[in-house]
């Protein structure tokens, strides 16, 4: 894999994004370090549904439609979506695909896998690709797509319904922990699952864990009142470090230049 900005490697432009997406492979968001770190959390389904947000190149969606969950792998893409398509009918698996924004009409969920673009991005640093560009730009300060992401998900998940999604430290750690308390206060219960160190980042799951509603339409006090459990705090990432690992490097979480997976 080359570098960022590799003749090789970059995608080909045309006036039309959408055929240039269609026509280029290397549009579409290949596996990286936190795609690997994500995967655990697409296996048990036993006929629940999961929806693999953001799908990319489908690593999630094939790998939870392969453990019995009933998979929808949802993104804008639709490179991405051409590609999850065809692994899966070349598997004989049954996932479907829809074009959407951050799941806007769909159905409610068991379970949601999602990592969205975390990278701190200024818009003199955007991709000039734009399916390139959609995948690894956070906005300014990174959480610009999962602040949105956290908005949606109480329409997007069951009754105790969970959804697993990426953090990095890139982020601003304050940022990270004031989205965790207004989640907590108003959706359900947060907390950290799962972690990897790279050179230069940590990388984070977090659960999202839909609250129980009483009959009355309050939450449940299981899962809102009084002071949280031990283990089960968010814990954020670490202080934000230089852009390194996963922005520069390949193989290191998320880079600029990708080939398809």
């Amino acid at each position: 894999m080359g570098q960022k900005g590799s003749p090789v490697n970059r995608p080909r432009r045309a006036s039309d994004p959408v055929s240039s997406a269609l026509a280029s492979p290397h549009s579409v968001y290949g596996p990286r370090e936190d795609t690997f770190l994500l995967l655990p959390f697409a296996r048990g389904g036993r006929g629940a549904w999961l929806l693999d947000l953001g799908c990319g190149a489908g690593w999630a969606a094939l790998e939870a439609a392969r453990s019995g969950w009933r998979v929808v792998g949802a993104d804008l893409n639709p490179a991405a979506l051409r590609l999850l398509q065809t692994r899966a009918w070349n598997e004989g698996l049954i996932v479907g695909v829809v074009r959407s924004d951050l799941g806007d009409g769909l159905r409610r969920f068991d379970r949601i896998l999602a990592n969205p673009p975390y990278l701190p991005t200024k818009p003199s640093e955007r991709d000039p690709d734009p399916w390139v560009n959609l995948a690894l730009d956070g906005g300014p300060d990174g959480t610009k797509a999962m602040r949105r992401l956290i908005t949606r998900l109480p329409k997007l998940l069951t009754e105790d319904g969970t959804a697993y999604v990426i953090v990095s430290s890139l982020q601003p750690a304050p940022r990270l922990a004031a989205l965790a308390r207004g989640w907590s206060r108003r959706s359900g219960s947060v907390r950290t699952v799962a972690e990897r160190r790279l050179e230069g980042e940590t990388l984070q799951v977090w659960e999202f864990r839909r609250a129980r509603v009483s009959s009355g339409g309050a939450s449940s006090p299981a899962r809102h009142g009084g002071a949280p459990r031990r283990g089960t705090v968010v814990r954020p990432p670490g202080r934000r470090l230089r852009r390194s690992g996963s922005s520069r490097e390949p193989e290191r979480g998320r880079t600029r230049v990708r080939d398809a997976a």
